[in-house]
């Protein structure tokens, strides 16, 4: 994993307009390219107009898509790490522009709420081509504001670095379909991509995909290249961290990334191993997320979510074995003996509830004959993940059990027996397959050793 020097990255950004002044001497159509020192009169024109040409041609491109720009906003490393932001732009021959988007730190209570602004952009021909959003606009400039946003507007940040935004964007690299920027001042980067549909089209979908890879129950990734793994945590929040474990960790980076109909991208390149990644997009089968060359995946945390659950994931009765049958039918005639109007509702994994519960194999019971009230037992059994999708499941030679266990089983001598019985057989090593890849709802286990295949259901 690439170590990241903030403070040398910054001095690096200060070369900026150097560098880009470089940069423009070798082509004005496929993008900026390597700095040269050779003399102006090696060039048909001078640098002058060769930068005043590549000002037109930016600007003939910023004004050619239909449906406009997103701007993939991250704001400067100087300060507080932010996540990235997905703005709209479209920007018209005259110099104005409008921008848009939905953003928390939007003011005059639009957070989050869909909202354009225009103003006026021009193109500066400083030392290399400048992108200049020089007027207030209520979408873009809150970034650039020298203000505390947890209480813009009204208190000033000391150094007045506010958010770390810009509005003065040094173009380091063009082409038709995307524009790179970097910040003046605080030097994070903006992306211009082509929108391929209309803006509320591009929020929505990058919405249901942001929904679909991340959730409140799992936020933490396997990023695994050849025979390197890592971890990413918190992807949802838009600051990912990057660690070599998840917990006790030695070394953590921090990754902001932005949101995308695809997947996601994060600010600046990094690596794992020899393999470098930027920008992460769901694969065909939606198993996992895969780097731009496909050597990097990222997968989600499920099968540690599944193993260590506290809900009760019930098995799928229409995948129960002949024999898992018949001991289900003697348990159920085991709560009878208790009481008549007790009969068998499911069986599961999971946390038993009631007083001094346990995690482990749970029975779940109807408490009244027209079934509208339910109630569990609980015996104690350990579940641990082997590796990537494989799990051991294994119990005490006498479980603990929790008080409503007891209690029944005090009334019923088969059934303790019975349920230590079912716990047995469900002791082994198996390979989990479930129905998504990041947030399952069924699991299918099979049994690798010992044991036999279930589904467990988390509905």
């Amino acid at each position: 994993m690439i170590e990241y020097n903030r403070n040398s990255y910054m001095k690096k950004i200060n070369l900026n307009k150097f560098l880009t002044a470089c940069l423009f001497g070798f082509s004005l159509t496929a993008g900026l390219t390597a700095c040269t020192f050779e003399d102006d009169d090696y060039f048909e024109e001078s640098a002058a107009l060769r930068v005043e040409h590549a000002a037109q041609k930016v600007q003939d491109i910023l004004t050619s898509s239909p449906n406009g720009w997103v701007m993939q906003y991250f704001c400067g490393s100087s300060v507080d790490n932010f996540e990235g932001f997905n703005l709209f732009a479209r920007f018209d021959k005259s110099g104005k522009v409008t921008i848009a988007g939905n953003h928390r730190y939007l003011r005059d209570g639009n957070a989050n709420k869909y909202t354009e602004s225009e103003s006026i952009y021009n193109m500066l021909q400083e030392d290399g081509l400048v992108l200049a959003f020089n007027t207030w606009n209520d979408v873009l400039t809150p970034f650039s504001d020298p203000v505390d946003p947890t209480a813009a507007p009204k208190s000033l940040v000391k150094d007045g670095a506010g958010m770390g935004g810009d509005y003065n964007f040094v173009v380091m690299s063009y082409n038709d379909e995307e524009i790179i920027l970097r910040g003046e001042r605080h030097g994070g980067e903006v992306r211009l991509v082509k929108c391929d549909r209309t803006w509320q089209e591009y929020i929505d979908a990058t919405n249901e995909l942001k929904n679909a890879i991340t959730n409140t129950s799992i936020n933490s990734y396997y990023v695994i290249a050849d025979n390197d793994t890592l971890y990413f945590s918190n992807l949802r929040n838009g600051v990912t961290q990057y660690t070599e474990n998840l917990t006790n960790y030695v070394k953590l980076d921090y990754l902001s990334n932005c949101f995308t109909p695809w997947g996601f991208r994060f600010e600046h390149q990094d690596s794992i191993g020899s393999h470098a990644f930027h920008e992460f997009k769901l694969a065909e089968d939606k198993s996992c997320l895969l780097n731009e060359d496909g050597s990097v995946k990222v997968i989600a945390y499920w099968d540690s979510y599944v193993v260590n659950h506290t809900a009760v994931w019930k098995m799928d009765e229409s995948k129960y074995t002949a024999e898992l049958k018949t001991i289900l039918g003697q348990i159920d005639s085991a709560l009878k003996t208790v009481n008549s109007a007790y009969s068998l509702e499911g069986v599961g994994l999971g946390k038993s509830s009631g007083s001094n519960s346990v995690i482990g194999l749970v029975i779940s019971f109807y408490t009244n004959t027209a079934k509208t009230k339910t109630n569990n037992i609980g015996m104690e059994m350990m579940s641990s993940r082997l590796s990537y999708g494989q799990i051991s499941i294994t119990k005490d030679a006498d479980p603990k059990t929790d008080k409503n266990f007891d209690s029944l089983a005090a009334r019923s001598a088969d059934l303790k027996p019975l349920v230590n019985s079912l716990a047995s057989q469900i002791v082994g090593t198996y390979m989990m397959t479930p129905n998504d890849f990041f947030l399952p709802t069924e699991v299918l286990f099979e049994p690798v050793n010992g044991g036999f295949p279930f589904q467990l259901n988390s509905k």
